[in-house]
């Protein structure tokens, strides 16, 4: 009787084998009329947008036109397909490129206080340690 593998998936992790960059598009959404769109509409007339398309090719940038105030939707490859929406209106040009930046950097997870040295998802196996365990005799004492 022939001996079968049992056929198992590779588990998936960024950094691993391939980076796959967190943020995989971007929306711009913009209205071609509102005052608070100017920022917005200047930034894809100067030709700035395109030269950072360009240093980033692993975005999908897309920019759509609608009433409203202007907004940057970030979508995201993490476990949940974060979608984040940035509202943007009355912001200068520079402003705007910061604001992409800052964006398209992250992970698309929650922001969390680190309040531990070490995260782990596994729990120790010595258990957890305080002074107070050792004998009376052998304490630091102040």
């Amino acid at each position: 009787m022939p001996v079968k593998a049992i056929p198992k998936v590779s588990i998936a992790r960024n950094g691993v084998g391939a980076y796959v960059h967190p943020c995989n598009k971007l929306t711009l959404q913009y209205c071609n009329w509102g005052g608070s769109s100017t920022g917005l509409r200047r930034l894809l007339t100067s030709g700035r947008l395109n030269t950072l398309a360009a240093s980033k090719p692993q975005t999908v940038f897309e920019i759509l036109k609608r009433s409203g105030h202007p907004k940057l939707i970030f979508h995201y490859n993490n476990q949940d397909r974060t979608v984040t929406e940035v509202e943007i209106k009355n912001l200068k040009e520079h402003e705007i490129l910061a604001k992409i930046d800052e964006y398209i950097q992250r992970t698309g997870n929650e922001l969390f206080k680190c309040n531990h040295k070490v995260i782990s998802q596994n729990d120790s196996v010595r258990g957890v340690w305080s002074p107070m365990h050792e004998p009376k005799g052998h304490r630091y004492s102040i």
